[in-house]
């Protein structure tokens, strides 16, 4: 069920309270307090759409700890095979020029990142998403065209995501694995969309907001401020839908952030690359 469809009962169902409590079918106590209760039920289910963490309507991947392994999720309890990585993340390019200088950026560093990318954006400059594989990044989906699942039918659902894995495959010559839903909203019926597409959905443990204007030094704290152990970080080379606005701040920000993290022990890693670390840490 789509979420605004639920909302949009337990609305009704709290104003249909209230009459019934004028009305003397109810007490007015029991009325006002059942017509709370279908309120709170409502934003809460609202609440749990878009907040990026939880699990609430399937399993989302927020740290490298919930990545799943084989047709099973597998949680470190081994804090060694953990400690001391992170995922940086890059959303809504390919964007010249500011993904060609990430790129840059990284290859000097002999970093790898994750970068879920705009498919219709992707086909545009796929020269950009042929590098990063090239380059050992991973390439995951964002969406063919950056909008809001939430709003979209079921049928819209599954034929961006339909197209999105396509021109990928075009590109690449193989389907993503990992998909971030824009905005990071997701309920039941995107879940069950991304199941069925056999993607695996990943959000963010840390969002240092750097699309908001924000300079390098503040990109560059906010990220520091929030890294820990197997923290996925949400940054980006794009500017969905419209490209405009400028992303060379975080492109600035990006090799000091990576000096420190090393600095403090941390080793930074590709989802894929984390995966297949584990894998062979445990054994696999």
């Amino acid at each position: 069920m789509r979420v605004i469809y639920l909302m949009g009962l337990l609305y009704l169902a709290a104003m249909l309270l209230l009459w019934a409590g004028r009305l003397g079918r109810l007490s007015r106590r029991t009325a006002a307090v059942l017509s709370v209760f279908c309120l709170l039920a409502g934003s809460g289910a609202l609440a749990a759409a878009v907040f990026p963490k939880g699990n609430s309507y399937g399993p989302t991947v927020t740290r490298l700890a919930d990545l799943p392994s084989g047709d099973r999720t597998v949680k470190i309890t081994d804090k060694a095979m953990l400690q001391r990585h992170i995922a940086l993340t890059f959303d809504d390019g390919p964007y010249p020029p500011y993904t060609d200088r990430l790129l840059d950026v990284l290859k000097d560093k002999q970093a790898h990142v994750t970068f879920f990318v705009v498919a219709s954006q992707a086909q545009r400059y796929p020269e950009l998403v042929r590098r990063m594989l090239a380059e050992g990044h991973t390439v995951g989906l964002h969406a063919f065209r950056h909008r809001d699942f939430l709003k979209l039918t079921a049928e819209e659902k599954e034929k961006d995501l339909a197209l999105g894995k396509k021109a990928l495959k075009d590109i690449t010559g193989k389907e993503p694995e990992f998909w971030r839903p824009p905005h990071g909203f997701r309920d039941p019926s995107v879940m069950q969309a991304a199941a069925a597409h056999g993607l695996c959905v990943v959000n963010w443990s840390a969002i240092p907001r750097d699309w908001t204007g924000i300079d390098k030094q503040e990109i560059y704290n906010r990220v520091m401020d929030k890294a820990e152990e197997g923290a996925i970080v949400l940054l980006h080379d794009g500017d969905s839908p419209f490209y405009r606005a400028s992303r060379q701040a975080t492109v600035d920000a990006v090799s000091p952030v990576i000096d420190s993290l090393r600095e403090k022990g941390y080793h930074l890693v590709s989802l894929e690359e984390y995966r297949a670390k584990r894998a062979e840490s445990s054994g696999r």
